[in-house]
């Protein structure tokens, strides 16, 4: 456990005693005076007299962001920030948090519920009535498990304004998230995906008289598509102020015909190969120019669900403080309860109401864009908010977790006995975020002005040992995703800015500069990253709610696979006795075999008549931001890497280009898209069930694929040895085979981990991504507050704003900053 810093203590004593002890005489020593934390008033125990009741004490949680969120309405919220925000002013119906935090148990909490069960036995008739998903050859009289959840309600839970929050609320608030005529931004996290509720798609696509889909979702092949009506191919541009326009802003029509056969194939001569080459030519809108982007064809489907009400979704009220969700598919009841069903869609019906507007065809809310237009359930309510500038929280009173101290304050306890006892939550009583620069966060942070900032990477060996340094790793792994499409590179080559990067087509090319690239020394360069050599970190737990040591990473095939991927070899005469011994020895750097591969590309690439000598310059999407100087340190290493790679192959020399600022589109789209080559990002998520984790590489219908510009996962087929039997399926429905409905959902653990690794084995062979590291964040905390614990767990962090204490109140840490001279040291 860390120490609390005894030099601070003590020059703390030294500020505070001269106006403790100038009432104090001799008579009383041996006499203690005991201080309450949270009001400030005191009692002396020589006299038994309490002394004058003071204010309650202030504790301040200063912390600061680049930039404030602008929208946390619980429909519409995008980003990162908008969530952290959102969350300020909800409860959830149920969390997690510390149990035993040495042995790292946490365990559940309900707050805005009281309970949630699983009910699905007792109301199989739900299941035919919302149209659920079953399993193959199932029935609704077959399902016991995994469908119903009945969620008992917190009678005590309440608006900002008094006003009690019942189930009318929450049936009111799912209505219009998923009302047809708002389409909100995060609709979509209960129409689709792995915890949908029933009839949710239905509704929200209720006056929609059909949309687009794929043609692989009702044709073998795109020639019996085209044979069977009009194809369409989406151009994947977007939506800007004056219409749908191309990467480069350029106006474009959304879908144009496939039906020519001209423009069907490359050269006008009708072959068999698309290539998108002659829409290119006609229409000149920018998107996929080569071989493999059959995938972006569509075809119309009329929507059979035109007209339906609300009453289709299973989400209704059993009484006043009751109410049951119906899942579209079965989901185990953990992955459900801590996954989905946190409520926090729930909105305000006056005000929400009172801000809609009429906005083209749709309709919207302003709902939580300001402190005006915002209503808070949760532990925290607006005092001030100045747009870009400073946002003030204080304490929301009407907050159910409250109670009177006694003393003038308000004072609450954990619901549930962390580490063997009930114990005060949120001692914190007002939170200020302050939109300040990283640089200038650091002045204020070593001045005492705040009580969190995050370091830079040339900041982290200066406070690496410091006590107040806090370490958060995170599922995302960081990775260079490319665009091989001969075609496309050549375009970038003529038009883009590159020069010879259409090197970046060789698959040995690729795999070469991954084994070049050193990545302990490179995350040297980034802000605490952890180096990866595989795809899944070890953040993923395969049955964590019964078994939270079930690291996936740690699992025998993730490790053979990992071991196959670097050629690693071990057993009887081999260089390692054991897997294990194995596995630990691989830092996915092998700069012989890089040049050895290098040398194979070259004579490729050579032979194809693809490289014909000359150096090699790269544009590299890398950051939605400006880039700095982290980023360009990046950059530069990868730079050395692959030219040490490059060395002696016949190659020339390269450059990359590094990118910033890149939002619209993002460099997720302009890499598939063909106006770069290569770009840096990161995917994460899904921690506690890894088996749906590829349907982000693989599932052009679940997501954009970033490496689309490469191959067609909905059409490219692989072969897996499953339970000693060989089956073939396309990686799209290998990413999808384990949830739901799939052929594997119901495998045991043993069967879904080797299809798992075997899927991350053969990916990552295809080197259309390499891992470089995985995402941690850094942050160092003021001598001000301290963190419940000092062990990162994935399920509660350090015990999070709720268990957070304080070793100096405001005033305190005013008089301390004062005798440092306004100036603390962290090192």
């Amino acid at each position: 456990m860390r120490k609390f810093y005894k030099g601070l203590a003590l020059l703390l004593a030294s500020a505070l005693t001269m106006s403790t002890l100038a009432g104090c005489t001799n008579a009383n020593a041996g006499n203690e005076t005991e201080t309450n934390t949270e009001s400030g008033t005191e009692s002396s125990a020589s006299t038994g007299n309490p002394t004058e009741v003071t204010q309650p004490k202030e504790y301040t949680y200063h912390v600061y962001q680049t930039a404030l969120s602008d929208n946390w309405n619980p429909h519409t919220w995008e980003t990162s920030a908008d969530d952290a925000m959102r969350r300020y002013f909800a409860t959830p119906w149920v969390d997690t948090t510390v149990e035993n935090a040495e042995e790292g148990e946490y365990q559940k909490v309900f707050l805005a519920a009281t309970s949630i069960d699983d009910v699905t036995a007792a109301h199989q008739d739900d299941l035919t009535k919302y149209g659920c998903t079953l399993p193959a050859g199932k029935t609704a009289s077959d399902i016991k498990e995994g469908y119903v959840y009945e969620i008992k309600l917190n009678p005590a839970i309440c608006w900002e304004d008094g006003t009690k929050i019942s189930a009318d609320d929450y049936v009111y608030s799912m209505q219009q998230l998923l009302d047809p005529d708002m389409k909100n931004y995060r609709a979509n996290n209960y129409y689709d995906g792995d915890y949908a509720v029933a009839g949710g798609r239905k509704y929200f696509y209720s006056k929609t008289a059909g949309y687009y889909v794929p043609y692989a979702s009702t044709y073998a092949s795109l020639d019996e598509a085209i044979a069977a009506g009009e194809v369409l191919i989406d151009c994947y541009g977007f939506w800007g102020a004056d219409g749908y326009v191309d990467a480069n802003g350029n106006a474009a029509p959304q879908y144009v015909s496939i039906t020519d056969e001209t423009a069907y194939s490359a050269d006008g001569a009708g072959d068999d190969e698309f290539s998108g080459k002659g829409l290119y030519d006609e229409y000149g809108a920018y998107f996929q120019v080569g071989t493999g982007y059959e995938q972006y064809a569509v075809i119309w489907q009329d929507n059979a669900d035109m007209g339906a009400s609300f009453d289709v979704v299973g989400f209704y009220k059993v009484d006043d403080y009751t109410v049951r969700y119906v899942g579209q598919e079965a989901t185990e009841y953990n992955l459900m309860v801590l996954g989905q069903l946190d409520g926090s869609f729930l909105v305000y019906k006056p005000l929400y109401e009172k801000l809609k507007e009429k906005n083209g065809d749709l309709i919207t809310s302003s709902y939580a864009t300001s402190k005006e237009t915002t209503m808070s359930y949760g532990v925290w309510k607006f005092e001030s908010f100045q747009e870009d500038k400073q946002v003030v929280l204080t304490r929301n009173e009407k907050w159910y977790g409250w109670e009177d101290d006694g003393k003038g304050g308000l004072i609450s306890y954990t619901p549930v006995k962390v580490d063997g006892e009930i114990r005060q939550q949120y001692q914190t009583t007002k939170i200020v975020i302050d939109v300040m620069t990283d640089d200038a966060a650091k002045q204020a942070f070593l001045k005492g002005d705040l009580d969190s900032w995050t370091p830079s990477s040339a900041d982290l060996s200066t406070y690496s040992l410091s006590d107040k340094m806090y370490k958060s790793p995170e599922t995302y792994t960081e990775r260079l995703f490319f665009n091989t499409n001969v075609d496309a590179l050549k375009e970038m080559d003529k038009s883009k800015g590159n020069t010879n990067s259409v090197v970046f087509s060789n698959e040995k090319f690729r795999k070469a500069f991954s084994l070049s690239v050193d990545r302990a020394e490179w995350v040297g360069k980034t802000a605490g990253f952890i180096p990866a050599y595989a795809m899944l970190n070890n953040l993923y737990y395969y049955d964590f709610y019964n078994d939270p040591t079930s690291s996936y990473r740690n699992s025998e095939p993730a490790k053979k696979a990992i071991c196959n991927v670097y050629g690693v070899e071990y057993g009887a005469g081999k260089a390692y006795a054991t897997l294990d011994d194995a596995y630990n020895s691989i830092n996915g750097y092998n700069l012989t075999e890089a040049k050895k591969l290098m040398a194979e590309a070259y004579k490729e690439l050579v032979d194809a008549g693809l490289y014909n000598g000359g150096d090699i310059h790269v544009r590299v999407a890398w950051m939605a931001g400006a880039l700095d100087s982290d980023a360009e340190a990046q950059v530069s290493l990868l730079q050395d890497y692959l030219n040490a790679a490059l060395d002696g192959s016949g190659f020339g020399k390269l450059t990359f280009e590094p990118l910033g600022n890149l939002t619209s589109p993002s460099r997720y789209e302009a890499v598939p898209q063909g106006e770069y080559a290569i770009g840096y990002g990161a995917w994460g998520g899904a921690a506690f069930y890894p088996y749906t984790y590829f349907r982000v590489y693989c599932d052009p219908d679940y997501t954009a694929l970033h490496e689309a510009a490469c191959w067609d996962p909905a059409t490219e087929t692989l072969t897996l040895t499953v339970d000693g039997v060989e089956d073939t399926m396309t990686w799209q429905a290998w990413s999808g085979c384990m949830e739901g409905t799939g052929k594997y959902a119901t495998a045991d653990q043993k069967t879904k981990l080797q299809i798992l690794a075997d899927m991350e084995e053969e990916f990552i062979k295809k080197y259309y991504c390499f891992p470089l590291a995985s995402m941690t964040t850094c942050e160092m905390i003021s001598y001000k507050v301290n963190y419940y614990t000092d062990e990162y767990n994935l399920m509660y962090g350090f015990g999070g704003l709720s268990l957070m204490t304080y070793n100096y109140d405001d005033a305190e840490w005013a008089e301390f900053v004062k005798s440092q001279n306004g100036s603390l040291s962290y090192e």
